[in-house]
C-alpha cells in the first residue's frame, strides 16, 4: 500500500500498534476454538483447534462466525 500525505509518518501511524485484538481459546460444541472478541459476551471464530476432520465440516465452527459466550475472569 501506498500512502500520500504530508503529514509525518510517526503521525499517521500514532496510535496503531494500540489495535492489537484479544484473542481467546475456549470450547465451542465440543471442539477447541480461537476466537477474536469483538465486544463484551460476543466474538468472532478466527481458527478452528480440532484433530476431528467432522469439525471442519461442522458450519457452525468455520472461521467468521460470530458466537456469543460467557466471558470468564474479573
Amino acid at each position: 500500500m501506498i500512502l500520500y500525505t504530508t503529514m509525518p509518518l510517526e503521525t499517521v501511524l500514532q496510535g496503531l500498534e494500540d489495535l492489537q485484538p484479544s484473542y481467546l481459546e475456549m470450547e465451542v460444541s465440543g471442539a477447541r476454538v480461537v476466537i477474536e472478541e469483538t465486544s463484551l459476551g460476543q466474538g468472532r471464530i478466527v481458527r478452528l483447534l480440532s484433530t476431528d476432520p467432522q469439525d471442519y465440516l461442522n458450519p457452525a465452527l468455520q472461521p467468521g462466525m460470530t458466537i456469543n459466550f460467557i466471558p470468564s475472569g474479573s
